[in-house]
């Protein structure tokens, strides 16, 4: 996935506000990554991907977590696998 960043407003979200707090604090501390659009830009590095994976309860979270994201940016319109969201903050 390339992705082609402009303007948008889902970028500039800080992970704290959609990540569980301890998954949130483990990308800004171990992988300096703040943002949504920081998450996706890493998200395309294969290698950074990985890593990625790792601070998720599984990969396959991860990848959901990813997708939503590029979907709430408006780079796709993916239909999301049932997966658990024990990702996403819980307000």
């Amino acid at each position: 996935m390339n992705f082609t960043f402009f303007n948008h407003p889902v970028l500039d979200l800080p992970l704290t506000d959609v990540l569980r707090p301890e998954i949130a604090l483990s990308l800004q501390q171990l992988m300096k990554i703040y943002t949504v659009g920081a998450f996706l830009r890493a998200w395309d590095n294969p290698a950074a991907q990985v890593s990625i994976e790792h601070l998720f309860d599984t990969a396959e979270q991860a990848r959901h977590a990813a997708t939503l994201c590029t979907t709430w940016a408006g780079w796709g319109n993916a239909v999301l696998p049932a997966v658990e969201q024990r990702w996403m903050r819980a307000d």
